[in-house]
């Protein structure tokens, strides 16, 4: 029973052996069919290769701040290279900060584990962003033979690299991105085009320079030198240029440094600008909103302009330039020693002052723009000049007036105004005022100006002064207004208006008109002249020749209106009164009246052994008075009545002789009456064709016709010729033969 135990016992122990056999041989089978058909899908793997992964990442952290992240699809360690290749690499750089999201990627990079360094060949993709940004902004690199250093996570390249970011694009060969100073630097050959925004009309920006270095934490550009600009015609030179980007990485503003230089040129001329240092504000729309030029600015312009070239200069110290939105000029400021030159054909003009303001407006065109005013700020100074004179103009204030085609069509000065004006062979002339204003034509010429407030002027030894001075090129005339005053050291005019033809001397004169005239200096025939060497004439208006100059051959005056000339106590008055300035010779007409103070004649009374004079006042009346410097003498005609508080005379005409008194005062020494004379004296009347009075001897002499002499109580008393004196009673009495009968008294 046993052994019929034991050996079913080995017969299922057997049974169970066998199908645990060839079950494993059927799990083997299965299993190479299966490894037999994966094999047929892969490659055999290469005897160098150590270690295959499906998958690669490695990370470096400093403290708590994870630095970067390198990931790669798959990674192959090979035995004799001690490298891996890393396929589909993605490296993740996260700064100092975390505040960056910068990836590289690369289809294939070589990993070095000894000196921790990736190697990517072929085409590498570089974003640099912010993290805050959620991908918007940033920039975008394209390059290829990348190096990425584990230890400092710098990314590096010598080949070819494509920039581009929203406000731009560009190309440049070698890159080297820090991740530590978060700063991109393109190393050489750089190529930049700044593209303006989608609805501006603006050109592109084409920029060039040896290098350039992306500083992240500035969000800037700062480009390397030399440095090219260019705009359309528009040219930029300078050794740096700093961009400096909005959130959007568009420009904001750029700084050029080093020697910065524009150049602009179009059909219509050409500009140069440069200074020390040049800044340009961007608006968001890419348009430039503000120019700011610092240290040596230096402007210069050429061009066709109305007539000839017109050609400028400018230079000061500082100097800002106000967009209006479209790229174009429309306010201009500068300060520090601002010094303008501007010539317009055979005109030239220099501006001087410490500060300066332009405006700017559209050409009438609609293209381009035209400097509409200028302005100084600080007081200034202006140089004109052309063939013909120059003007010299300082003002606290001073501003230009600008036409279609940018020429000077006005100028204007305020805040105590002084002018400098030289002509050819003629005195200089000088002004001050308040207030100045000019107005030009075509070509810079000036044609009128206007001086107002306490106006003040000289030309050689002539001055004036007025309320407002106008000049007139056309006319070549000076017009004076309000309290107007011209004089010199001969003559002086006065009224309330006075009008000069600078070109032929001619003078008007309006509204309380009142002339002087003082003589020549060491000149005792004119300064013992009356009327012409100490005269004063006024009147409601005046003509005739220049007073200031009366070396003229004509120099002549009218007076009329209410005309009245008087020296001391002599007067002379009438409708009109004429004057031969050269000829010392006066005319008056239409209801002449004249005082005149004659020499004292002798009394019979004694006063400590000196004769004592008793001044008398002649008064004379006539349609007409003619009176002759060099002969100290006057005539009087057309029916003359002359009277002083002793005598009376009346006559057809009546002649008057003069001589110098004290301080060279005209005094009557003698009148011949002629015509019709009637001579009446306390009480006494004389008839005669011809009367003389001596007014040193105090006489009367009637003679001519049959001259008689009669008193109040009728006494009568004739002969050819009878003399009577005012301080007596004797009569001398010439009878027909010639001889002299004895002194006759007559009753008073």
């Amino acid at each position: 029973m046993q052994n019929r135990q034991a050996a079913r016992y080995a017969r299922w122990s057997a049974g169970i052996a066998v199908a645990i056999c060839f079950l494993v041989i059927g799990v083997y089978v299965q299993r190479r069919m299966r490894s037999g058909a994966r094999d047929k899908d892969l490659h055999p793997v290469p005897a160098s290769v150590a270690q295959q992964s499906a998958g690669f990442s490695f990370s470096k952290v400093v403290g708590t701040q994870k630095l970067f992240t390198v990931r790669a699809s798959q990674a192959t360690q090979f035995k004799d290279q001690n490298r891996s290749l890393l396929e589909n690499v993605a490296i993740t750089i996260y700064g100092a900060r975390g505040e960056r999201d910068d990836s590289v990627r690369a289809d294939e990079c070589s990993y070095e584990p000894q000196t921790g360094s990736i190697r990517c060949h072929g085409v590498v993709q570089i974003d640099l962003r912010n993290a805050k940004t959620s991908g918007r902004g940033g920039m975008h690199l394209q390059t290829s033979d990348i190096l990425f250093d584990r230890d400092s996570g710098k990314v590096s390249t010598e080949k070819p690299v494509v920039l581009q970011f929203t406000g731009g694009r560009g190309q440049a060969d070698g890159v080297l991105y820090d991740p530590q100073s978060e700063d991109v630097t393109l190393e050489k050959s750089v190529q930049l085009e700044i593209t303006p925004a989608a609805k501006s009309r603006e050109l592109p920006v084409n920029l060039s320079g040896s290098s350039l270095e992306f500083q992240r934490k500035e969000n800037a550009l700062r480009i390397f030198g030399p440095v090219c600009v260019q705009q359309s015609a528009a040219t930029l030179t300078t050794d740096m240029l700093e961009l400096q980007l909005d959130a959007a990485m568009r420009p904001a503003q750029a700084v050029a440094t080093g020697s910065p230089e524009i150049h602009d040129s179009d059909a219509g001329g050409s500009a140069s600008f440069s200074a020390n240092r040049i800044e340009a504000e961007f608006t968001p729309d890419g348009t430039l909103g503000k120019i700011i030029a610092d240290q040596n600015v230096h402007g210069e312009s050429t061009g066709e302009r109305v007539r000839g070239n017109a050609n400028s200069r400018f230079s000061s110290q500082h100097a800002e330039l106000l967009m209006n939105g479209a790229n174009e000029p429309r306010e201009l400021l500068a300060d520090g020693n601002v010094q303008m030159n501007m010539s317009q054909g055979e005109v030239k003009r220099s501006v001087a002052t410490e500060s300066v303001r332009m405006n700017f407006a559209p050409n009438a065109t609609g293209r381009g723009q035209r400097i509409v005013s200028a302005e100084t700020l600080e007081p200034g100074e202006i140089l004109t000049t052309d063939p013909e004179e120059s003007f010299r103009i300082r003002a606290g204030k001073l501003q230009a007036i600008f036409g279609a085609r940018s020429e000077l069509t006005a100028l204007r000065g305020s805040g105590g105004v002084q002018i400098t004006r030289a002509l050819p062979a003629k005195p200089p002339q000088s002004s001050t005022a308040r207030t100045f204003a000019a107005d030009f034509a075509r070509g810079g010429i000036w044609q009128d100006i206007d001086e107002k407030g306490d106006v003040k002027f000289r030309e050689g030894d002539r001055q004036g002064a007025a309320n407002e001075v106008k000049f007139s090129r056309a006319a070549n005339e000076m017009t004076l207004t309000g309290a107007a005053s011209v004089e010199d050291p001969a003559s002086r005019l006065q009224a309330a208006t006075i009008q000069i033809n600078q070109e032929s001397g001619e003078v008007h004169a309006s509204g309380a008109v009142l002339a002087s005239y003082f003589g020549k200096q060491n000149d005792r025939a004119a300064t013992t002249n009356s009327m012409a060497g100490a005269a004063n004439i006024s009147a409601d208006e005046m003509t005739g020749s220049e007073l200031a100059k009366p070396q003229r051959a004509n120099a002549h005056a009218v007076f009329f209106g209410h005309a009245r000339m008087w020296h001391g106590s002599n007067l002379l008055q009438a409708d009109t009164i004429e004057l031969w300035q050269n000829e010392k010779r006066a005319e008056g007409r239409g209801n002449v009246i004249g005082e005149f103070a004659e020499a004292a004649h002798k009394s019979v009374a004694k006063i400590e052994g000196t004769e004592k004079a008793a001044p008398v006042l002649w008064q004379v009346k006539a349609p007409q008075a003619d009176y002759w410097g060099d002969a100290e003498k006057m005539e009087w005609t057309g029916g003359v009545r002359a009277h002083s508080s002793e005598a009376s005379i009346s006559s057809q005409t009546l002649a008057l002789s003069f001589s110098s008194g004290p301080d060279n005062r005209q005094i009557l020494q003698r009148a011949i009456a002629t015509g019709g004379v009637r001579i009446e004296q306390n009480g006494r009347t004389g008839t005669a064709e011809r009367g003389e009075y001596a007014a040193r001897e105090g006489k009367f002499v009637l003679s001519g016709g049959q001259p008689a002499l009669a008193d109040s109580s009728g006494n009568r008393t004739t002969g050819r010729e009878l003399t009577f004196f005012l301080a007596s009673d004797t009569i001398l009495v010439e009878s027909q033969n010639g001889s002299r009968a004895a002194n006759r008294r007559v009753e008073k």
